[in-house]
């Protein structure tokens, strides 16, 4: 289910950087406006671009070792049409700084209207695992602290959800160079389009097989994920996808990245139930969790 966030968060003035962004053409979804898979760019963007003083001169004067910063859960969700030719800017903070992870929060606005939410929780790791935040990290994090004391917890899904038997329906997927890093895995983004993939592939399936792909009014919303293992390259994955829950207005979609019988990835998607049929409705009972 989409988190739940502050009312707080959805002014611009709560955040302590703003910055201006403008679609790109390839950031929109087949509804013509910018997808989840767009908005999860623009927060890397944001993310990667950061300012961080303390902890890149710490890092310059060779006063540190080799380690890396590495995704450990993440959430976007778009909460409105988000056209071409709107005029945005990405609001980021920090929302909870902990012993070897912190967690960013954004939203993107579309005037001062918020469109878009999100959080990625990112951990601090050397060859040994994951590692204190070292102080300059934490003096520079601390200057970006959001007013939410109450922070929620990063998205985790029942172990359930990591065994393959679990999801009733399937794509297969094979990683592509250009899926790839800096860390030379496959980039958070590349993997929020493996499970667009996966939920457009069963859109597919039960609606409107053929050339054209299924309604974009059903493409999801929503994605909050869980990384479970570094997802490498080259291989072959497949995408476990099961339906969780539908009411009036929404499905719920738990989904899976499996190397074999392994789990290396979670997430639950939700977009709009759309016009279903009885026949549908029976057609997604079939692939329900």
């Amino acid at each position: 289910m989409p988190e739940t966030h502050p009312a707080a968060l959805t002014h611009p003035a709560a955040y302590p950087v703003l910055r201006e962004v403008a679609p790109r053409y390839s950031d929109l979804g087949p509804d013509g406006g910018v997808s989840a898979t767009g908005v999860t760019r623009w927060f890397e963007d944001a993310r990667v671009g950061q300012e961080l003083p303390l902890f890149r001169r710490l890092v310059e004067d060779g006063e540190f070792g080799a380690f890396r910063i590495l995704l450990a859960a993440q959430s976007v969700e778009r909460l409105d049409a988000m056209p071409f030719d709107g005029k945005y800017r990405i609001g980021v903070g920090v929302r909870r700084i902990g012993g070897a992870s912190f967690t960013y929060g954004y939203a993107v606005f579309c005037d001062d209207r918020c469109v878009a939410l999100g959080s990625t929780v990112t951990v601090f790791a050397t060859d040994a695992g994951p590692a204190h935040l070292p102080d300059a990290l934490r003096t520079d994090l601390a200057a970006l602290v959001l007013d939410e004391p109450d922070a929620p917890a990063a998205y985790q899904p029942g172990s359930e959800r990591r065994d393959r038997s679990t999801y009733p329906f399937a794509v297969a997927l094979r990683a592509r160079v250009g899926d790839i890093d800096t860390n030379r895995h496959v980039n958070n983004v590349a993997l929020v389009s493996w499970y667009a993939d996966g939920v457009a592939s069963l859109h597919d399936e039960l609606l409107t097989p053929g050339w054209g792909g299924p309604p974009p009014e059903l493409a999801p919303s929503t994605y909050r994920l869980q990384y479970v293992a570094e997802v490498g390259y080259p291989a072959q994955y497949e995408i476990g996808v099961a339906v969780l829950e539908v009411d009036e207005e929404t499905v719920t979609y738990g989904l899976g990245v499996f190397l074999g019988d392994r789990c290396v990835g979670l997430a639950d998607a939700v977009g709009a139930r759309g016009e279903l049929d009885a026949t549908t409705l029976d057609a997604w009972r079939t692939i329900t969790a």
